[in-house]
């Protein structure tokens, strides 16, 4: 059951999956997606984590392999079953670390040490094998072993303090886990400098991540602005510290928005001659980009007035024909839909052997010359035992057999 030969960048590399829910499964799906093999270990015991976004959504309990959540960040990899409560499941789980170039995790404390899989023991078992720990808080400090999720993480690094509108409450960030996909960005980075660190000097690597510092650096700006003038991000809704107008403003139909950002001036001389305002070129109080950005209450006001007349997709097509930046905010059809998206291929529909044909986002880069990436459904679970402890470790159909009876692949 090895992958034929993809000419994929990552082939050949094995990966041993600890990694549950978001952000960890996301980096693996990933490695996957480039072409390295990767094998999630999975256990009954906790098996809810494939349903951790579907139990809520859904008027009945569904099957262990009928998640959406779990098909969207794993599809790409094989799925073993081991009861790492058993002795003999830890002892499998050593073997395979011998075999794997790449070992993942991302629990919340010291239960890879606990099972006798920390870096010490990692790297006696496989000396140049690459560790991803992926955390809240990180593997030291005060609080390492805390567990956390990526709103609350949010909130510790200021973000959520700042998100929200003027004068009003902080607010998290949407329905979704964002600082995850940050987190996972940064993972694979990582994972990827290290595989070449590895190439050159055959050094492994030990990767401590934590997701209170992802999100952070992408607001070192507020922090030293805090630093240089003792002033707190503000929360600012859908302004702009500099651009006007900015925003979302309403156009004709039933919740329909137009996204409109003007910074220069040829933009907005642009923009009124689609709106066919040349008034709002000679007021005083628009005449500038700063005069507009200290009136930009009044401007959206006027803009407002008049996108609400207008149709949403229409409005955006002008104002990109025009050099103005803009474009109709989209629901979730629109965008699935919409013709530049289907052009460029970015969803992809995989069959799934029981949910049927599913419809995923592929990898948001293209590259002309290698193959598109190693796509294929998410496992079912324990799907691969035959495989991975009949092939990799070379045990007997009897024993394997024996050891899913005896609850040991569980």
């Amino acid at each position: 059951m090895t992958n034929p030969s993809s000419g994929l960048p990552l082939e050949g590399v094995r990966v041993l999956d600890f990694t549950t829910i978001l952000a960890g499964p996301h980096i693996t799906q990933w490695l996957g997606v480039l072409g390295a093999e990767i094998i999630k270990v999975e256990t009954h015991l906790r098996a809810e984590s494939r349903l951790v976004s579907v139990i809520a959504k859904t008027p009945r309990r569904m099957g262990l392999n009928e998640s959406d959540s779990f098909a969207i960040h794993n599809y790409s990899k094989k799925s073993i079953t081991l009861n790492m409560k058993h002795p003999e499941a830890l002892g499998l789980a050593r073997e395979l670390v011998k075999k794997c170039d790449i070992i993942t995790e991302n629990f919340a404390g010291d239960t890879m040490a606990r099972w006798g899989l920390g870096f010490d023991e990692i790297r006696a078992l496989r000396p140049n094998a690459i560790v991803y720990a992926g955390s809240g808080f990180g593997r030291t400090g005060p609080r390492a072993g805390a567990p956390l999720y990526a709103p609350v993480a949010d909130a510790n690094n200021g973000l959520v303090m700042i998100n929200g509108y003027k004068g009003g409450e902080p607010y998290t960030l949407g329905s979704s886990g964002w600082t995850d996909m940050a987190m996972a960005m940064h993972g694979t980075f990582a994972i990827l400098c290290a595989l070449r660190h590895r190439q050159e000097t055959g050094e492994g690597q030990y990767i401590d991540c934590a997701m209170i510092e992802v999100q952070a650096q992408f607001l070192g700006d507020l922090y030293m602005d805090f630093v240089l003038n003792g002033r707190n991000g503000a929360r600012v809704g859908n302004t702009s510290e500099w651009r006007a107008p900015h925003g979302a403003y309403r156009c004709r139909g039933e919740d329909r928005w137009v996204a409109i950002s003007i910074g220069t001036q040829p933009e907005w001389e642009a923009f009124c001659s689609v709106a066919r305002r040349p008034e709002w070129l000679q007021g005083p109080e628009f005449a500038d980009e700063l005069r507009r950005w200290e009136n930009q209450e009044a401007l959206d006001a006027l803009v407002t007035e008049w996108t609400r007349e207008q149709d949403a997709h229409e409005l955006a097509r002008k104002l990109q024909e025009a050099g103005v930046i803009a474009t109709a905010s989209l629901d979730f059809q629109e965008l699935i839909d919409d013709p530049h998206v289907r052009e460029r291929g970015f969803f992809r529909t995989i069959h799934h052997p029981v949910m049927g044909e599913l419809l995923f986002a592929q990898m948001p880069y293209k590259t002309v010359e290698s193959s598109p990436g190693n796509y294929f459904h998410s496992p079912l679970l324990g799907e691969h035992n035959g495989y991975v402890f009949g092939e990799l470790l070379g045990l007997s159909a009897d024993e394997i057999a024996r050891l899913e009876r005896e609850k040991v692949l569980y």
